[in-house]
């Protein structure tokens, strides 16, 4: 998938509401790598970050550009230490970015050059726009 792809593709799935990284990650790997990818970009790849400094990037990234997700931030981090995207010390305390499976690592490259932030915002955006249009 290449960027501009990638970046439509977070977009539109942006716009929906309590998808399920279980479901995603059986019935469309391509769309479970991306959420993930988009989500790792939350973390440094530079610095080491304490568990409460993760959850709290992690229900900050929830209530922003992951909102299309039904899952808590306990289970998105979860995902993502099971996935290789965030590295746990032994003892659960220190965690980094590390080198995630590589369909998630193609993911956080195709990302690369967009902000999920600004793509997420953009599409709920233009998204209440339609609906406003589509009541009036």
């Amino acid at each position: 998938m290449d960027a501009h792809a990638a970046a439509a593709r977070f977009a539109s799935l942006a716009v929906r509401r309590r998808l399920s990284l279980g479901v995603m990650h059986a019935a469309n790997p391509g769309d479970f790598a991306l959420v993930l990818a988009a989500a790792a970009r939350a973390f440094d790849a530079t610095r080491e970050y304490r568990e409460r400094d993760v959850n709290d990037a992690l229900r900050a990234w929830l209530a922003g550009p992951g909102a299309m997700l039904d899952v808590d931030h306990v289970e998105l981090r979860r995902w993502l230490v099971d996935t290789g995207v965030l590295a746990r010390d032994g003892f659960g305390h220190a965690y980094a970015r590390a080198t995630p499976r590589a369909d998630i690592a193609a993911a956080i490259a195709a990302l690369a050059p967009h902000d999920p932030v600004a793509l997420a915002r953009t599409a709920c955006d233009a998204e209440a726009a339609r609906r406003a249009a589509h009541k009036a």
